[in-house]
């Protein structure tokens, strides 16, 4: 089936407050009572910020077989995940957790999460890594008119719910949110540089967890050199994804997939370089040329439309 289709045929929410959005585990009502995120650990920041708490949502990208479950929030990569990356350099060695550290203010330079403990080996010094957490952001249509109905208690009926918010936005009857896929290059990509390129400079590990398919898409877009634990290495990512299996409350389980390290030369020579596509001036006048006649369809349509 489609892509297309498929969006207008599967709920497109499928975690709120932490848990799927049919559980319900004394954990998931709990968490919906109090708007409360079980990740970070506190009040959801999207209930706060946009009167919505879903954490990930379906999509089929085009790299994907089937609807896969995305992670469009940072803090679905809290808890588990970054307790992982923290065993993962200190092993069992007591560290402190600290969110949201601000390292830089011209230009402004935030920081997820910094770990560190108190160097044994160099008394009043610290070793630290730092840790950023990435999931994907949402484009194009919205989610609303789903979250809508799974918060009048009639999820069955969420497709009535996006034909009503379209007819009284005078807007075609579709279901067209996706995944803004473009920003795991243009935003992670260069983040990850930045970051990296700062925190060499202090001697400061970087570790990037993130959701394992946004992983894979952006190492096919920085195809950097991977390193061995025993190199020399400044950042690590670390993968995590889906695996259709459910934590002992109910919660959807998020294992650890992969691990690879690398250099900050590596990453930014391998980002660089990949600026040269094998493209030539014929595909690029063919491929604005299909863009252009598809958007005189699209508002030829809209026109009649309405």
């Amino acid at each position: 089936m489609p892509e297309s289709k498929q969006r207008g045929k599967i709920f497109p929410i499928v975690e709120i407050y932490g848990h799927p959005h049919d559980s319900n585990t004394p954990h998931a009502q709990q968490a919906r009572e109090d708007s409360l995120c079980p990740f970070a650990g506190g009040p959801c920041e999207k209930k706060q910020q946009y009167d919505m708490g879903y954490c990930s949502v379906t999509y089929q990208a085009n790299w994907d077989d089937r609807q896969h479950p995305y992670a469009v929030c940072d803090h679905r990569l809290d808890g588990m995940p970054t307790e992982w990356a923290v065993r993962d350099y200190f092993g069992d060695q007591p560290s402190r957790l600290v969110a949201e550290v601000t390292v830089t203010q011209r230009p402004r330079l935030n920081l997820d999460y910094v770990a560190y403990t108190h160097d044994i080996n160099h008394r009043g010094e610290i070793k630290a890594i730092a840790i950023e957490t990435q999931s994907i952001d949402l484009r194009g249509g919205s989610v609303r008119p789903a979250w809508d109905a799974w918060e009048s208690g009639e999820p069955e009926k969420w497709r009535e719910y996006y034909t009503r918010e379209a007819k009284k936005n005078n807007r075609p009857d579709t279901v067209n949110y996706g995944v803004n896929t473009g920003n795991v290059y243009k935003r992670l990509g260069t983040q990850v540089a930045e970051k990296g390129v700062y925190l060499e400079q202090i001697s400061v590990p970087l570790y990037v967890v993130m959701q394992q398919k946004i992983l894979q898409q952006l190492r096919s877009r920085i195809d950097f050199t991977p390193l061995s634990s025993s190199d020399p290495w400044d950042i690590t990512f670390m993968g995590f994804d889906y695996d259709g299996t459910r934590l002992d409350d109910g919660r959807l389980a998020m294992p650890h997939v992969e691990t690879v390290r690398t250099s900050v030369e590596n990453y930014t020579r391998a980002m660089f370089s990949n600026g040269k596509l094998n493209i030539t001036r014929a595909d690029f006048e063919a491929k604005v040329k299909r863009k252009a006649a598809a958007q005189l369809r699209q508002r030829t349509a809209e026109h009649r439309l309405f």
